[in-house]
Parts: C-alpha cells; structure tokens; sequence
C-alpha cells in the first residue's frame, strides 16, 4: 500500500503543480482585465459546484476526457504517437447507435452489453490499423491516425444524415435509442452519468496494468527500445498492437457510453474535440493514469467554468484557451539546474 500511495503522489505532483502555478499567473492576467478578478475566478474553478446541473454537466464533460486519455496513454507508453482519439469516439458512438437503433426489439439484457461491446470493437478496429501499417510497412501513425479521422467523420456524417437519421428533429442526428438501455444517473446527481464511474475504475485499472503486470512492463520496454524489447525476447510488435487495440477501445467506449449515458442518440457534432483534448490530458499527466484524472478533472472545470464566468463578468472565455497553453508549457518544460561554482 505504501508503494501505491507514493506511485500515486509522484504522479500527480507535477500535474498539480503544473495547474497552480498556472492558475496564480492566470490570476494575475484576470486582474489586469476586470475590476473583480476574485468572482471571476470563483466562477471559473467552483461554479461547477454551484447546483446539481452545474455538477453534473461537470462529470459529464470529464468522462470521455478520461477515457480517451487512458488510451492514450497506452498507445503512447507502446511508443506510437496515437492522434485518433477523435475517430475512435465517433466510431464507438455510431456503432453503439446503430447497434441500438436497428436491433431496438432484442431484450435489453441482450441489448445492451451488445452495443457496448460495437463501440468498444468498432474504436478498436481504428486503433488496429494505424498500428498494423506501422508495425508492417513502416506507415508513420500519425498521418493514418489523422486520416482515419476525417474518414470516420465523413462516414458518421453519412449515416446520421442518410441511414439512421431523425426524420422529426432538426440536424443530423439519429433515431433515439431505446430508454432501456440507457446508462442510469450517477446516484445523487441527477443527469450525471454514470459513466464517470466506469472511467475511474478504469484509470486504477489501467495502473494496475502498466505497471504491476509482466504484459505492461513489456509494453514498456516495446514503447522505450523497441531493438532491445525484441533482442531480449518480448514480443515488442504484438505487444504495440494490442496497445492500439486497447486504445481504440477506450475510446469507442467513450463513444459508446456518451450515447447510452448522455445523448441516448447520435448527434454529428457531438464533440467538442474532446479527441484532441483526451490528448493533451494525457500528455500533461505524462502518460499516466493517475494524472491523468486529475489533469481530465482540471480540463473539464476549466472549460465548463469558462462559460459560467463570461456570463458573471467580462472577461471572455478565450481566456481559457491561453490559461491551457500556458499549462501545455509548464507541463512539457524540464528544466535541468546546474549546481556548483561556475
């Protein structure tokens, strides 16, 4: 227990240091902007807390954050560069869609876990290609990542629009899924998903893996030298494309559970590149899990809190964009002191 409480804390130490030093600089701009820099910022980092709603729209906006950070981490510490995060959402969340709308008679007991599972397999599926063409013809991962990105787009936008759409709502969204096979509320926190839940239990998971198995101190070694993965005998190219595949999935399952938990159908422009912010989540935890949560939680505040404190004064939610790259910064610098007499 002692060596998890102190994984833990080297974890989120520089997260969290990260984000207050970001926040006493912020406050010092805001300052310099309104004449009430406190309620400002008290908008910005607590009035998530401020109701039930606010809460719980919160927890909403940190589950596929989460979760696509996780799984990319686990691409990332097999040592490729995974972009798709935004492909593999849309792909778990039309599967799910599909999977809800045209097998809407099945029982939900039946239902359900399969379309859940069409998510997590259809985001899998992405992750598997990049990483096969990487293994196999040397492809770089980042442009079949990207690409597969605006393919997905334009075949969900297909779909919602042609196939599956509502004919009686406005835009271009899908048939509602069956009540159902609807994720139930958090307990307590009506119109927060339970969702949420899911995605911790899979962060303790996902560190239990890394690092407390044989098959994640491969994928380590895999992502750290791949030369001498392979000269010691670990089957470093396998262990890659699981690590894509595990990737894929999680965020198929970001798809599939905001689907079944939050929009109960499929709406084209669902996501505000939570793809791209699962991805800077991750990066700012340094690939780690437990960082991970506290740099998803961090995100989703801001960016919630954002709106709540342009409404209450005038500073503009822009501010956010900047507050986050200069995050970005301190996350990503190391220095390196130098002691001793010159």
């Amino acid at each position: 227990m002692a060596g998890v409480f102190i994984d833990t804390l080297k974890a989120v130490r520089a997260p969290l240091a990260a984000i207050l030093l970001t926040l006493a600089l912020g406050f010092v701009l805001v300052a310099c902007i309104t004449d009430d820099p406190v309620q400002a910022y008290r908008d910005l980092l607590f009035a998530n807390f401020d109701s039930v709603g606010n809460f719980a729209l919160f927890l909403n906006r940190a589950t596929p954050l989460l979760l696509i950070a996780l799984g990319v981490i686990f691409s990332f510490r097999a040592g490729i560069f995974n972009v798709g995060g935004e492909g593999q959402l849309y792909a778990g969340a039309i599967a799910t869609t599909v999977i809800g709308v045209m097998l809407g008679g099945l029982s939900p007991v039946i239902l359900f876990p399969l379309a859940v599972a069409g998510g997590i397999l259809a985001g899998a599926f992405l992750g598997w290609i990049p990483a096969t063409l990487k293994i196999r013809l040397g492809v770089d991962e980042v442009v079949t990542t990207l690409m597969l990105n605006i393919i997905v787009l334009l075949f969900t936008s297909y779909l919602s629009n042609q196939v599956i759409r509502d004919t009686a709502s406005y835009g271009a969204v899908s048939q509602m899924l069956p009540a159902s096979i609807w994720l139930p509320d958090l307990p307590g926190v009506r119109g927060a998903t339970s969702g949420i839940i899911v995605a911790l239990v899979l962060a303790g998971v996902t560190w239990l893996v890394l690092f407390r198995t044989e098959w994640g101190a491969q994928l380590r070694a895999s992502g750290t030298n791949l030369r001498f993965a392979k000269s010691v005998g670990i089957p470093a190219d396998r262990r890659i494309i699981t690590a894509m595949l595990v990737a894929g999935g999680f965020g198929g399952l970001a798809g599939a559970l905001y689907v079944l938990g939050i929009g109960h159908r499929f709406e084209q422009n669902f996501s505000p590149d939570y793809g791209l912010v699962g991805l800077t989540c991750a990066l700012l935890a340094r690939v780690h899990p437990i960082g991970a949560v506290a740099t998803s939680i961090f995100y989703a505040m801001m960016i919630n809190g954002a709106a709540y404190m342009q409404i209450s004064t005038d500073v503009p939610r822009s501010l956010v964009d900047l507050l986050t790259g200069l995050l970005v910064l301190l996350m990503t610098a190391r220095p390196k002191l130098k002691w001793g007499r010159s």
